[in-house]
């Protein structure tokens, strides 16, 4: 299953990366009507700063991930549905 937070991660790294890389090479004369601030530059680093995060929350999350058969609540989970008839097999290629 994926995690949200990867795509959004991606996205968000990649386009504050361009925006990093052109707020670093960008003439500073378009800045003047910012009062000098280079508006590209911060926000770039703002973004990628919370799309690298984002990447590690949603690793973090794919890694913390467990099979219901290595759990106590996922085993009884499945001996709960085995029981009353709610186990749904994936239907079977080829036949």
């Amino acid at each position: 299953m994926l995690d949200i937070r990867t795509p959004i991660g991606v996205m968000f790294t990649l386009l504050g990366g361009i925006l990093t890389v052109y707020g670093l090479i960008a003439d500073e004369e378009i800045y003047e009507r910012s009062l000098g601030i280079n508006i590209n530059l911060w926000w770039g680093i703002v973004m990628l700063v919370f799309g690298i995060l984002m990447l590690l929350l949603g690793r973090r999350h794919a890694s913390a991930m467990r099979s219901s058969d290595n759990s106590v609540e996922g085993r009884k989970t499945e001996e709960r549905e085995h029981r009353t008839g709610l186990e749904h097999e994936p239907p079977r290629r080829g036949h």
